[in-house]
């Protein structure tokens, strides 16, 4: 009832026109692209989570906020927060991230366009100690005909506060099946955390800088967490 209440909201504050989609939007489970924000623009967005945490067996939803800002055409910087409110639990931080990305090159004009992200991060683990991380990524993508969008994320999970390395890799594509509507999926696998997903997605462009994206993260492996995402996003 509360996602069916939220979804509603959301779709009630989008309107009118319907520009074409361009494929500067992150992926709904944070594969990262190529694009960044214009000089001087910002961008809120809210999440709502609702699922099942194998790892501690239990129910949960989950609040995000996260704000983007373009510091040049071609640098932008984001925060976000997350807020977990388990079944039975008060609910806690759980993790927060800074991020900031530069892309080389104009899109295009490369064989495959090319970007570097950085992250500093913290996270409450499934024993309840608070770790910290360092998060470097080499982001490739490649446009095809403005319609499909194919993007390569190559991180590397650094421990700040304990002695643990992993490889991250994701990967998502994306089809805009016309003004509107866009569809598609990604997938990440954590080696230190041994935990992956698999996540159909599909996006609404409703105008006015407005999108709302909603899909199903299908959690991979013994420590697997599946949930369902809604997220809505404003440009400014």
């Amino acid at each position: 009832m509360l996602l069916r209440r939220e979804l509603l909201v959301l779709l009630l504050i989008a309107v009118s026109s319907t520009p074409a989609f361009a494929h500067r939007d992150d992926y709904l489970e944070e594969t990262l692209v190529y694009e960044t924000l214009e000089r001087r623009e910002i961008e809120p967005e809210y999440w709502l989570d609702y699922g099942y945490d194998r790892g501690i067996h239990n129910h949960f939803f989950r609040h995000h906020g996260a704000l983007e800002y373009g510091i040049t055409d071609r640098w932008m910087i984001d925060g976000r927060a997350t807020l977990r409110q388990s079944f039975g639990q008060a609910a806690q931080f759980e993790s927060a991230r800074v991020e900031t990305r530069y892309r080389f090159r104009g899109e295009g004009s490369l064989p495959v366009d090319i970007a570097i992200s950085a992250e500093v991060n913290t996270e409450l683990s499934e024993t309840g100690q608070r770790q910290y991380g360092f998060e470097p990524r080499l982001i490739l993508s490649k446009d095809i005909k403005k319609k499909l969008n194919l993007t390569l994320n190559l991180a590397e999970e650094i421990g700040l506060n304990r002695r643990e390395y992993g490889f991250a890799p994701a990967a998502g594509f994306r089809y805009n099946a016309s003004k509107l509507i866009g569809f598609g999926s990604e997938f990440k696998y954590e080696t230190d955390a041994h935990r992956g997903s698999i996540t159909p997605q599909i996006w609404f462009k409703l105008g006015h800088g407005t999108t709302i994206k909603t899909g199903i993260s299908i959690g991979v492996g013994p420590l697997r967490r599946t949930f369902g995402r809604v997220a809505f996003e404003k440009e400014f």
